[in-house]
């Protein structure tokens, strides 16, 4: 009789092993653990909440934005004792601190790229908090520059001719424009738009205007409308008050940061703030918010240059009543026109999160392998001994008296 191998065994073996060695057990994939999982789509103001998301994280933000500061103001520290110390030593230097040197050239880049540094702030935190700084620009983790560029040059479009005419209107009703506040700014006074008036040295002024105003005020809106909202929006569940509170707070700290001022300037720079967090909840991004605030600090300073009242212009502190609303109608006019504008344009408006990469399965055979070493056949049914085979090493002996083979 031959003793076969049954054939279940056969079947039910996983992969060929050397003689001698145990089948090496196969081993079951990884599963995906719930904090891989990719969450549920998020507007702006929640985008932080995402895979990386912990209690702790937000406070990693702060750190970083409180680290910045704190190099920022030893900087501004070196440079106080470098000047006193120029001064001691008989060098003629402009006093930073006066009035002057604010709307001088050197002033105004001072000051703009000073602000402008809550880019790279906004930018750094968000990193440190989420891992990926895009989100503080928009929610797919990068600049849309159409919509910034598009919303530009439509808030330039929209403001020149309501802010000068607003102007010219009250001038004819015999109401002067009383300067230029945080909306629109005014261009006129009581005299008409002519003759232009331009400040010593404007050229040099209009370079630096055109060059770092859109850097300043992306500045402010990548710090307040951008890390903070999204800061204050990491620590709430709710999807409703991720949108309000932010609004609310950050619109506040944006008018208080202005400094001293009569409450219709409060109000116009208050709902300016409110605007933007608005803009930048419906179109998923910071572009149009910037856009606006690029736009009306281009065209505020650029008439202050025009009718050399630069200094009167940053020193503001009150507007008359009926200017306030006048620039607050021109605010919300200008706003409503980009939502729409942006709108059109489909922007996303939620954060899609990366999903995690599949497990890699091990290909057939690949265990045993690792387990054995190289794969050696082993014996088959055919090959097995068969009863009229010896042993190695022994003498093949011949059928016993009366036994067939």
């Amino acid at each position: 009789m031959t003793d076969a191998m049954p054939p279940a065994a056969v079947q039910n073996s996983t992969a060929p092993t050397s003689p001698g060695t145990t089948p090496a057990e196969p081993v079951p994939p990884t599963p995906t653990s719930s904090t891989e999982m990719t969450p549920a789509p998020r507007e702006y103001p929640q985008a932080l909440r995402g895979p990386k998301h912990r209690w702790w994280r937000p406070l990693i933000g702060l750190g970083v934005i409180i680290a910045g500061l704190a190099v920022v103001t030893g900087a501004l520290l070196l440079f106080v004792l470098a000047f006193v110390i120029a001064e001691s030593m008989g060098a003629e230097l402009p006093d930073p601190a006066s009035d002057a040197f604010l709307v001088s050239p050197t002033g105004m880049l001072v000051t703009n790229l000073g602000l402008a540094l809550g880019i790279p702030l906004a930018l750094a935190a968000t990193w440190a908090q989420a891992g990926r700084p895009g989100l503080v620009s928009s929610v797919l983790g990068r600049v849309r520059w159409r919509l910034l560029l598009g919303g530009l040059g439509l808030a330039l479009l929209l403001l020149v001719p309501l802010s000068v005419g607003a102007d010219l209107l009250l001038t004819q009703l015999g109401f002067p424009a009383g300067g230029e506040d945080a909306g629109a700014g005014s261009s006129t006074d009581e005299t008409g738009p002519w003759p232009l008036t331009p400040a010593s040295g404007w050229i040099a002024l209009s370079i630096v205007i055109l060059l770092t105003t859109p850097l300043q005020s992306a500045g402010e809106e990548y710090f307040f409308r951008g890390w903070l909202s999204q800061w204050i929006g990491s620590w709430l569940r709710w999807r409703w008050l991720a949108v309000v509170v932010p609004a609310v707070v950050t619109a506040l700290l944006f008018a208080l940061a202005h400094g001293a001022q009569s409450p219709w300037l409060f109000a116009d720079r208050l709902v300016f703030g409110l605007l933007a967090s608005l803009l930048v909840w419906r179109t998923g991004g910071l572009e149009i918010a910037v856009a606006m605030h690029a736009a009306n600090n281009l065209l505020a300073f650029g008439l202050a240059i025009a009718y050399d009242r630069l200094e009167e212009s940053l020193l503001i502190t009150e507007v008359p009543p009926l200017d306030g609303a006048v620039s607050l109608a021109i605010t919300l006019l200008t706003g409503a026109v980009l939502l729409w504008w942006a709108r059109r344009h489909d922007p996303d408006l939620v954060v899609t999160d990366p999903a995690p990469p599949e497990p890699m399965l091990p290909r057939p055979g690949a265990l045993a392998y690792a387990a054995s070493g190289p794969v050696v056949p082993g014996p088959v049914a055919s090959d097995l001994v068969a009863p009229h085979q010896t042993a190695p090493g022994t003498a093949e002996a011949g059928p016993a008296n009366g036994e067939t083979t």
